[in-house]
């Protein structure tokens, strides 16, 4: 049941993103080692570039670009981790990079030259990020367990880090 809803996702988000042609120049990178993985990634646009590594098990990771010259990776290790990553707009960056447990990510852009980092390791953890406007920078490091962080951007030129540990 998992896979195909997995698969049903993946087909509706291709659906509503739109097929673009291979003059685009987008980019997309997909590595997974271990079973029961799983990716959806699309993107619309010119020069967007998508990398996700997946290393263990029951992982999901999901993509979606709209603009040009944005750049996402994502890369998991571990048990049942979520990373879900959107931008729309133009020169944006995104990276995830999560090693645990049961750990969620989530990284939502809108305008232009945005930067958002995340890196859990641990379990139970849960981030995200939303930031909507220019040149907005946040990064959010969490180590240990049951970690949660929320950051919320709006404007242009803002700039959060959040650092957080524990048992």
């Amino acid at each position: 049941m998992k896979r195909f809803l997995m698969a049903v996702s993946a087909v509706a988000l291709f659906t509503s993103v739109g097929i673009t042609s291979a003059a685009a120049q987008n980019r997309t990178v997909i590595s997974q080692f271990g079973r029961d993985n799983g990716v959806a990634a699309a993107q619309q646009g010119t020069r967007n570039d998508v990398r996700v590594e997946q290393r263990g098990r029951s992982h999901y990771s999901r993509a979606v670009q709209k603009g040009r010259d944005n750049f996402l990776r994502m890369n998991q290790g571990g048990t049942r981790n979520e990373a879900t990553t959107e931008q729309n707009g133009n020169n944006n960056l995104a990276v995830t990079g999560q090693e645990g447990r049961n750990l969620d990510a989530a990284i939502y852009q809108r305008g232009n030259g945005n930067i958002s980092g995340v890196a859990q390791i641990g379990n139970g953890s849960i981030a995200t990020t939303d930031q909507a406007g220019r040149n907005n920078t946040t990064g959010v490091i969490q180590v240990g367990n049951n970690q949660d962080a929320s950051v919320v951007q709006r404007g242009s030129n803002n700039i959060s880090v959040v650092i957080q540990g524990g048992p």
